[in-house]
């Protein structure tokens, strides 16, 4: 429904990223542009599917709290994302149906983010390993209330190795340029290199990418650096107000050459 909105704004992005500084190497010059339209990307992406949900669970169909008459319309706006994310619906005791496989004989009342679910709170980016499909997931979930009490919730998990694709080929990024994203627990939300999803950085084995994660986790926005696999790398960050993850550009630091 939102897909080809997110699209063009994000194509609108790339056209204004400016021309090359003669003064500056071509990556770092282009980096500010590189990370706002990475993060606006990626949070367009999300409230997109956040909005869908939102009028998916105002429909009638959603408030009979029944699956069979949901299903239907779940299942529609499923297929208009072209396999990017599964939908679900949670009932308050944690049994859960997806438009895949239906009733699942797991629960989801063991996920962290499932009480404040029904609490009434909306969820958003909150990362898990999928139960119905494997993938590594970012959680978007929408409570429905009757009455004042939560009678269940609609959901979505994104594919996250789908949506690092997806950014991956909107932004113009040269060789030794990269993205990733980290969740405010320091585990990795989205990376260029899509096997490096939910590691954490600070874990890999450099102290000076250790520090420069916490640096990043600490503070809203700046510019860091650190060596890593024997190459010195420069940073800049900037925190979604969205999901609270820490939106990474790197590239090579060329003034130690």
């Amino acid at each position: 429904m939102f897909k080809k909105y997110f699209l063009r704004v994000a194509a609108l992005l790339m056209i204004i990223i400016p021309e090359v500084g003669i003064a500056q190497p071509p990556v770092e010059a282009d980096a500010p542009s590189l990370l706002s339209a990475f993060v606006a990307y990626t949070d367009l992406r999300m409230s997109a599917v956040q909005r869908s949900l939102e009028i998916l669970a105002a429909a009638n169909e959603a408030k009979s709290a029944q699956w069979e008459k949901m299903e239907p319309l779940l299942s529609g706006y499923q297929r208009s994302e072209g396999g990017g994310l599964i939908v679900w619906f949670v009932r308050p005791d944690g049994t859960y149906f997806t438009v895949d496989k239906g009733l699942m004989n797991v629960k989801l009342s063991d996920r962290s983010y499932f009480p404040k679910l029904m609490s009434g709170q909306k969820i958003m980016g909150d990362l898990i390993v999928s139960k119905s499909t494997g993938q590594r997931s970012a959680v978007i979930a929408i409570p429905m209330k009757e009455g004042g009490k939560v009678i269940g919730a609609i959901g979505a998990s994104l594919f996250l190795d789908k949506l690092a694709e997806e950014v991956g080929s909107a932004l113009p990024l040269q060789a030794d340029a990269a993205f990733f994203a980290l969740a405010p627990n320091g585990q990795t939300a989205l990376h260029k290199k899509t096997d490096r999803h939910f590691l954490d950085p600070r874990e890999l084995g450099s102290e000076t990418l250790k520090k420069a994660t916490n640096e990043m986790l600490s503070n809203p926005a700046g510019e860091t650096s650190y060596e890593f696999d024997n190459v010195t790398k420069r940073a800049i960050y900037r925190t979604s107000p969205l999901t609270q993850w820490k939106f990474v550009i790197t590239f090579s630091d060329t003034r130690q050459k």
